[in-house]
């Protein structure tokens, strides 16, 4: 066996996507480096978990958990450019000889750890943290595998080294069964591309503006514990509860949860440069595109400076006690609440104008 082996990879940080989105990029990248514009082709919806009795035990653990702040998911399909398949781990069977070979075979490997049997990182024996890990070679004179994580810093993916040892202790804590593998498909890399068509544009911009409330979390009798809002009315009914939804949470919960906070920003990052494959396709002219652009950098500017604004309150207002009464508190408070109304507002018209821009014909090109 090779004392050391690594497949191409290197950490993907233009935007944030989600933990599996990000280190898929990094494969594609090493092939074709506009993949790195493939964060613009993600169906993304806002959406905010409610507590359906506020009083109870449930309400409690939701605030101090730290998942009722306002998020956005984004999901992109590879399945054109990437082949996918699970494979089962036997009981009796060596895991670490069955990662190796499917490693020198070509294949990138998933598997679900628990970080906190990690060495280092946010979740270190302080927090079970389930967690799709992400699997490109390994070093036998370390005694590592080498990943590419966000668990030092969350959303930021950096390499890591993860021993044997803690590996065996995550993956025991995580109960795994299964790996995802996958590699590139042979002369694949344009179909994803190719995918990006009006059609598929436009499917994006309507779910974003697709309004629904599902069931999140039962109990046993299949009671409705949590619910989820989507939509971009979620954006305004953060704002209407934003600081008992924030303030609930202890600062290390916060801490990890703050990527929430961030996500409408990441979201809006990557689609700036959106208005530039509409333009390229023919499907808006320039000046329409200037327009979006416009629309879009001021939004993302926006997420971003909220972002920013609502972690210094967080703190601020743990940190001074007694603060909840004064008038200063009050009125960042307002200031928060009118700047989400403003991005409501917003949202809702770039989203609107693109998806009427895609589906009239274009004029003066």
């Amino acid at each position: 066996m090779l004392d050391a082996f690594s497949l191409p990879a290197e950490p993907f940080n233009g935007t944030w996507v989600n933990c599996v989105s990000n280190n898929l990029i990094s494969i594609l990248m090493n092939r074709d480096k506009s993949f790195a514009y493939a964060p613009c082709m993600a169906q993304a919806q806002f959406h905010l978990h409610v507590v359906e009795d506020d009083d109870g035990q449930e309400a409690a653990a939701a605030h101090e958990e730290g998942v009722l702040l306002l998020d956005v998911a984004r999901g992109l399909d590879f399945s054109s450019v990437l082949d996918f398949q699970t494979r089962s781990l036997e009981a009796n069977d060596s895991v670490h000889v069955a990662i190796k070979e499917l490693l020198r075979s070509g294949y990138y490997v998933f598997v679900d750890l628990d970080r906190f049997h990690y060495p280092s990182g946010v979740d270190a024996e302080k927090q079970h943290q389930i967690h799709p890990a992400f699997l490109y070679g390994y070093d036998e004179q370390a005694r590592s595998y080498l990943l590419i994580e966000d668990c030092l810093q969350p959303s930021k993916m950096e390499p890591y080294a993860l021993p044997y040892d803690c590996f065996e202790r995550a993956l025991a804590a995580a109960q795994t069964s299964s790996l995802l593998v996958t590699r590139i498909k042979a002369q694949e890399e344009a179909a994803f591309f190719s995918r990006c068509t009006k059609e598929l544009i436009c499917a994006n911009l309507q779910t974003l503006l697709r309004e629904e409330r599902k069931p999140f979390k039962t109990d046993h009798a299949g009671n409705t514990l949590l619910s989820t809002t989507y939509g971009l009315s979620a954006i305004k009914q953060f704002a209407e509860s934003l600081e008992p939804r924030l303030l609930g949470m202890s600062p290390a919960q916060f801490q990890r949860k703050a990527v929430a906070i961030k996500n409408p920003y990441f979201f809006r990052k990557s689609t700036v440069h959106l208005p530039l494959i509409l333009q390229k396709q023919s499907w808006v002219n320039e000046r329409e595109c200037e327009q979006l652009q416009g629309e879009y950098k001021t939004l993302c500017q926006q997420w971003e400076l909220f972002g920013n604004a609502l972690i210094k309150f967080y703190y601020k207002s743990y940190y001074s006690k007694g603060r909840g009464s004064t008038p200063a508190h009050q009125r960042e408070v307002e200031s928060l609440q009118e700047l989400l109304v403003g991005l409501y507002e917003k949202e809702k018209q770039a989203a609107s104008f693109t998806l009427e821009l895609l589906t009239c014909p274009v004029a003066g090109t």
